[in-house]
């Protein structure tokens, strides 16, 4: 995340109506605090930590005398404790008159992604007469939104890897074509080797899978068991990547195409319904922002997923709509999501997301249709990359 701005983070405290955030860690249990306060997961911690900022004044660093070390850094001053009973001592002096407090915690673990404090601290927290609410939302405007330098970074990322997708796939209409052996595994590996002469690179391999394995989400193809692209097979490709540099941000992109001269209706009609539901999911996006109004993960995941249910695939699309990006791919910015959570964060300007419904008939095929949005500081989303699939190719026409 970087150096910690404590005005920044004041002012956003202030913009939310907090009294303060009340960031806590034990041996490494809240990363998200963690990335705040600018301390490395990597770090040597055995004991409990507290770090009250107030949205206004000074804040106060709460470390046990034999760590002090590990929160120096950190602007406020400090309570050094040892006991139990001098830690709950400098707790109380530093929230008395303090009400409303952020803290890593989601109610009734809605969101699973910012609950990081458990249940007792919650507790003991609380014993100190404040009141605990999420900072989701804290943490999108922390870490979740895109500098400008990340998003022009970007927008050369996102068109490369539109254009090793679609040169991926011309790779396997002319090697079918020609009669030469090509197999999920060498497509992976086409893909790997277009990223590196493109100054990319990408935290997992990146996945073909072709037929039946397309059913699979996460399937990953390997040297050992790997399936060879013939005539008349259906293939996915859905490949992600970066630049090398810690603070870029990523891309992640799916599309779908069939080895053969003509499509057969079973894939057509399947994409269109994922197609539909995908574009569902944006177009509410930009409805909301156009006319000013609040939009929340979970309701984009509803106007996809309800397409998809309507047309009587519901079971067969069975993961979230999309995920938040940031410098991580599945990053800590707000999900599109009402399925595996229902995720209440709000997609503010600066944050960037993942639309990708799917439908999977296992033993047969899946079709997954998958772009990236950014929000932009105006409150303008736009699709990164390219313009999104639209139509089932066949690759030997």
């Amino acid at each position: 995340m970087g150096k910690f701005n404590l005005s920044k983070v004041q002012e956003i405290l202030r913009s939310m109506k907090f009294d303060g955030w009340i960031l806590y860690d034990f041996r490494g249990s809240n990363d998200l605090a963690l990335a705040i306060m600018d301390i490395s997961p990597k770090t040597h911690l055995t004991r409990r930590m507290f770090y009250f900022v107030p949205a206004s004044g000074t804040p106060v660093r709460i470390v046990n005398a034999i760590e002090a070390h590990n929160m120096a850094h950190l602007p406020g001053d400090e309570i050094r404790y040892s006991s139990h009973k001098s830690l709950t001592d400098a707790l109380g002096r530093t929230l008395k008159g303090f009400k409303k407090l952020a803290c890593e915690y989601s109610p009734l673990n809605a969101i699973p992604y910012c609950s990081r404090v458990d249940a007792g601290t919650i507790e003991y927290l609380s014993s100190f007469g404040v009141e605990l609410h999420s900072s989701a939302n804290l943490i999108t405007l922390l870490d979740a939104i895109w500098s400008k330098e990340q998003y022009e970074e970007n927008k050369s990322v996102a068109k490369n890897l539109h254009l090793i997708c679609q040169d991926a796939f011309k790779l396997i209409g002319d090697s079918v074509k020609s009669g030469t052996q090509i197999t999920e595994w060498g497509v992976q590996e086409y893909i790997l080797k277009r990223f590196k002469e493109k100054g990319m690179w990408t935290d997992h391999d990146p996945n073909c899978s072709v037929n039946e394995n397309s059913a699979n989400p996460h399937y990953t193809p390997s040297p050992e068991s790997s399936k060879q692209i013939k005539k008349g097979d259906f293939v996915l490709i859905d490949l992600w990547a970066k630049t090398e540099r810690e603070e870029s941000v990523w891309s992640d992109i799916t599309w779908v195409a069939h080895a053969d001269t003509s499509v057969p209706e079973k894939y057509s009609n399947v994409f269109e319904i994922v197609k539909q539901g995908r574009d569902a999911a944006y177009n509410l996006v930009v409805d909301r922002l156009k006319n000013k109004q609040n939009i929340m993960g979970f309701e984009v995941d509803d106007a996809a997923r309800n397409i998809i249910e309507k047309a009587g695939y519901g079971e067969y699309f069975f993961h979230r709509t999309g995920h938040s990006i940031t410098t991580q791919l599945h990053g800590t910015g707000p999900h599109i999501d009402n399925f595996e959570t229902r995720d209440e964060r709000l997609l503010l300007p600066g944050v960037s997301f993942s639309i990708e419904p799917g439908i999977y008939l296992r033993g047969d095929f899946g079709i997954r249709s998958e772009i990236d949005v950014f929000v932009d500081w105006n409150e303008v989303p736009e699709i990164t990359g390219g313009a999104p699939q639209q139509f089932v190719p066949a690759l030997l026409a």
